[in-house]
């Protein structure tokens, strides 16, 4: 009976031992969440403690955070209604006219410590303050709704260091009440408040008054900026979605027809150059300046030199270190040693799936954009990032930015941009062939009816050697190419969808545009292609000279390495075959002793 009692148990043991070799591997989720905090006392030039990383770990508040960061015997608190004050850290007293000031990512808390639920990322700051001196910066911040009712109105909010207007409105609000999606441009705020950006509505960014021609996580506060959000609508268009009878864009009457000539284009682009001249230039500015043969302001490269030194050669955002790239090499510099550091690596060996199917495409036009060296091993080379995008292509042969079933224009003409060099190679010829029936169909039910949306499939034509005023793309009396042109204004800017007030940021996005088409009608390649300055031909600006071809690399047909978020716990049921192996020896062992056992007894 105890032999078998015996035998039992250690084949239970077998079966433990099996079982929990196939642990899932745990994630240490609280490694995740990570900031940094600053106490600063009286004497701001030696803070009480420097900038220091932590890992929040089971902190909750702010409050939480600080006493793990410093120690519970090194804080003093004082009890109030509205929770626990801070009166001492680390044996500096608010005395007097003085108090403990609480930041969250530079921007003066609207809440105390205690209430704060700390997020990853944050950058918390505790300064000791006095109430009676007036702070060295502030700004405003102002929130209309549609109706031109001031929802929230904050005259006067502290801010230390460079924190953004996206950072002022969430820390302002709260994080909770700023919905937001990732895109090529940055962060798209799609509600504030509950009040959503549905249908023509946006949410427009103001900086003292005017429209700003960055988007708010780009802007860095200046003293005295009054910040303003408000929900707007574009300019109404007709019932039937701006089409005509026939079910096409109705361009404007004054667009060209019928072919567009070399005249005709060159002055275009002469127009919107001299336009976006009268602006701070930017990366896509850049790229299109470059392209067109203009003259790159030297001011560009030295202030992105300047950024990336800042920064030590990392963005939170990886469409940033995309951007960055292209328009150092537009500007003639070198992003694999950009001020010491090499951004080309750090898209080749980031998470370029951070901000979904837009960061994976840059990611690949960034690395074909010159003949970069891409290691075998690296993190996603040009042939992973082609086959992560042609896996998640969707039926209806478009793409959606969140991989969602929902595809849509603008990430599908990116997409097929990125894989224009491609287009030739088995399984992906098929992607594209059904990406350009899939744009076609969009534009003859009417759905490109604005110029941005119209901009970004013209480059994924002429990237591909289409004509975007050809049949595919046309109608009876107006191509997918008129129809853009009919945004033109005459200053040379471009207006998103009808009007005559341009903007930068369209007219960004439309000089690249016309710049990819004329490269096209020329024959000299895609928009994106930028070799690095020892590849240059010497005249940049003479029309014969052809740029080199990219060379289009083999596809292997493995699946994309797919990385695990978080921190992999050590994995102490990992050496599951040397456990198996121990478990069958005992069994083995058990049965020999139960036969000798019933030898015996027999």
């Amino acid at each position: 009976m105890n032999n078998r009692k015996n035998l039992a148990m250690v084949l239970l043991l077998v079966f433990a031992l099996f079982t929990s070799g196939f642990q899932t591997p745990a994630l240490a989720a609280n490694q995740e969440k990570q900031g940094t905090i600053t106490v600063i006392g009286t004497d701001a030039a030696n803070p009480l403690l420097p900038e220091t990383t932590v890992q929040f770990g089971e902190s909750k508040t702010a409050t939480q955070a600080l006493v793990n960061a410093v120690g519970e015997s090194n804080i003093e608190f004082t009890d109030t209604t509205y929770g626990k004050m801070l009166t001492a850290i680390k044996g500096e007293k608010a005395e007097g006219t003085h108090f403990w000031a609480f930041f969250i990512n530079g921007v003066s808390a609207q809440v105390g410590a205690d209430n704060y639920i700390v997020h990853n990322g944050d950058k918390l700051t505790f300064r000791l303050s006095d109430w009676t001196k007036t702070p060295e910066s502030m700004v405003s911040l102002k929130v209309v709704d549609g109706d031109k009712k001031i929802v929230n109105n904050l005259p006067d909010i502290e801010v230390i260091g460079t924190p953004t207007a996206f950072q002022l409105l969430q820390v302002a609000l709260g994080p909770e009440k700023v919905g937001f999606s990732e895109s090529q441009y940055g962060k798209m705020i799609t509600s504030i408040n509950g009040l959503e950006a549905e249908g023509t509505n946006y949410w427009a960014f103001y900086i003292d008054g005017q429209m700003a021609s960055v988007g708010a996580d780009s802007y860095a506060l200046k003293s005295g900026n009054q910040i303003s959000f408000q929900l707007e609508s574009w300019q109404d268009v007709p019932a039937d979605g701006g089409a005509g009878g026939d079910g096409q864009p109705n361009p404007n009457p004054n667009s060209p027809a019928g072919t567009v000539s070399d005249a005709d284009l060159q002055a275009a682009v002469d127009a919107v150059s001299q336009y976006v001249l009268k602006s701070q230039i930017g990366e896509w500015e850049a790229v299109a300046l470059k392209q067109a043969g203009k003259t790159i302001p030297a001011s560009y490269l030295e202030a992105v030199k300047a950024l990336v030194k800042e920064r030590e050669g990392k963005f939170t955002r990886i469409t940033d270190t995309e951007r960055y790239v292209l328009g150092i090499l537009a500007a003639g510099g070198d992003p694999t040693n950009i001020e010491g550091y090499d951004l080309v690596q750090a898209i080749y060996n980031g998470n370029v799936t951070k901000q979904g199917l837009i960061g994976v495409s840059y990611a690949l036009i960034a690395l074909d954009s010159a003949e970069f060296s891409v290691p075998a091993d690296a993190l996603w080379t040009q042939d992973k990032l082609v086959n992560y995008l042609a896996e998640r292509q969707n039926a209806d042969g478009g793409w959606a930015w969140d991989e969602s079933a929902t595809s849509d224009i603008d990430t599908t003409a990116m997409i097929v941009t990125a894989l224009a060099p491609y287009r030739n190679q088995a399984g992906i010829k098929e992607k594209v062939d059904a990406s350009i029936e899939y744009l076609a169909a969009q534009y003859k039910a009417a759905k490109i009816d604005n110029s941005s949306t119209a901009a970004q499939v013209i480059i994924a034509l002429s990237a591909l050697g289409m004509d975007a005023n050809a049949s595919l793309f046309a109608s009876d009396n107006s191509s997918l190419f008129q129809y853009f042109l009919s945004f033109q204004n005459a200053d040379g800017g471009f207006d998103w969808q009808g009007g005559d007030v341009s903007d930068v940021f369209t007219t960004s996005q439309a000089f690249q545009a016309l710049v990819a088409y004329q490269l096209f009608a020329q024959g000299k390649g895609s928009l994106y292609h930028l070799p690095l300055v020892a590849e240059q031909t010497p005249d940049v600006e003479s029309p014969e000279a052809e740029s080199p071809q990219v060379e289009e690399p083999s596809i292997e047909k493995e699946k994309p390495e797919e990385t695990v978020k978080g921190h992999t716990l050590p994995n102490t049921a990992a050496n599951m075959y040397n456990l198996l192996a121990l478990g069958l020896f005992l069994m083995m062992a058990g049965s020999v002793i139960y036969m000798k056992q019933r030898k015996r007894k027999s």
